[in-house]
């Protein structure tokens, strides 16, 4: 039996922008049961990364309700919301998001942290991820040593080592070369056969056919 994990009900996200008004979101409905794995593809400005942030608890709708594991989180405090992202949601973001100071592994281990897991259980743990997307021998390397796309599979390991509920991954393998795309969705794959919820931002096609249900945003509504 299907369990829905996420419900948006008529989301819309109003910016100002040099005195007007921009509506990037137009009235989003959207149910996501727990298992699902789907991509979203639209042109550029199209909405979908600003419903990648309210889905990920990082921005808010200007109307609407989000609710996600049945509890309206709309109007939660930011540390409270800070605390959900923590244990439920995990993020591959185009732009990395490492930390410069931090080897591979402490990157990836550092949202565990977080979850007050040991610090045997972490490196474990990273270790294990960092496998996983073909970099153990890189686990004491810094951003700054690595390429781009090595960079991106440091950042899908710090998804699978959190053990998420939910993956977020936007444009997960934009910066990579195809072998090393293949080896990132297909630990987006296994994670989401192990019960990972996965919502994919692709620009590709190809790629979002991998997924179990693809839908289409268009001038902020989703047209499929």
């Amino acid at each position: 039996m299907k369990e829905e994990l996420i419900c948006l009900k008529n989301i819309k996200r109003d910016y100002n922008a040099r005195g007007m008004t921009v509506h990037a979101l137009k009235g989003i409905d959207l149910s996501v049961d727990r298992g699902d794995f789907i991509s979203v593809t639209g042109q550029s400005g199209s909405g979908k990364s600003t419903l990648m942030n309210i889905l990920g608890c990082l921005d808010r709708q200007t109307e609407g309700k989000y609710y996600l594991k049945g509890m309206d989180v709309s109007f939660l405090s930011e540390r409270k919301l800070a605390f959900l992202r923590s244990q439920v949601i995990s993020f591959v973001f185009q732009s990395f998001n490492l930390i410069p100071s931090l080897n591979s592994e402490e990157n990836v281990a550092l949202p565990l942290m977080y979850k007050g897991i040991s610090k045997r259980e972490r490196h474990y743990a990273a270790q294990k991820a960092l496998e996983m997307v073909g970099l153990h021998e890189r686990k004491n390397y810094f951003p700054s040593e690595l390429s781009g796309g090595q960079q991106q599979r440091v950042a899908v390991a710090r998804a699978v080592a959190s053990k998420p509920e939910i993956l977020l991954a936007d444009e997960p393998t934009g910066s990579l070369d195809r072998e090393s795309g293949e080896t990132v969705l297909s630990v987006m794959e296994e994670m989401n056969r192990s019960g990972v919820t996965v919502i994919m931002i692709t620009h590709d096609n190809v790629l979002s056919k991998r997924a179990k249900r693809c839908i289409k945003i268009v001038n902020g509504k989703i047209i499929t």
